[in-house]
């Protein structure tokens, strides 16, 4: 797989499914005024409709870079590749994307993201993706930031 284009959205567009839009629907619900969510409000069992088209990417402020958590069983199948516990510049070494960039712009303005992915496979395919920061807390009670990174298919030509 390998991404031809990638554009950026003001909002999810009205004909995606309305599953992609409820997943948005879900965050925004759990959204506390401008505090962004918590894992917690978004459990895997509120998140399990979605559960083969989420991934978590959580961010390492040290580093200024992320870890892969937890690969999207769609993604893995789409392009082949399990991304789990590596970091978003593989991705972007592989396909040529900017992911790692991507993520660091919604951890930086704490606001969620929607794009449409093209995809060159056998045909030509456009996914869109959602990418949704979180907070969490670590072992110790520390904050830790995370981004649910979304990828539906969306049409094919």
């Amino acid at each position: 797989m390998s991404y031809a284009q990638e554009t950026r959205l003001n909002r999810l567009p009205e004909d995606v499914p309305r599953h992609v839009h409820k997943l948005f629907d879900v965050w925004r619900a759990a959204t506390c005024g401008n505090a962004l969510p918590d894992r917690k409000d978004l459990s895997s069992d509120t998140l399990s409709l979605w559960i083969n088209d989420i991934g978590i990417y959580e961010y390492l402020p040290d580093r200024r870079d992320f870890v892969v958590r937890i690969d999207a069983p769609n993604m893995i199948a789409a392009s082949g590749e399990n991304y789990q516990g590596c970091s978003p510049h593989q991705i972007d070494l592989d396909f040529g994307t900017r992911v790692h960039a991507t993520l660091l712009d919604v951890i930086d303005s704490r606001q969620p993201a929607f794009h449409i992915i093209g995809v060159e496979r056998k045909v030509w395919e456009e996914w869109v993706r959602l990418l949704l920061p979180v907070q969490t807390r670590d072992r110790a009670g520390k904050a830790v930031l995370q981004i649910l990174v979304a990828h539906f298919f969306y049409r094919g030509r």
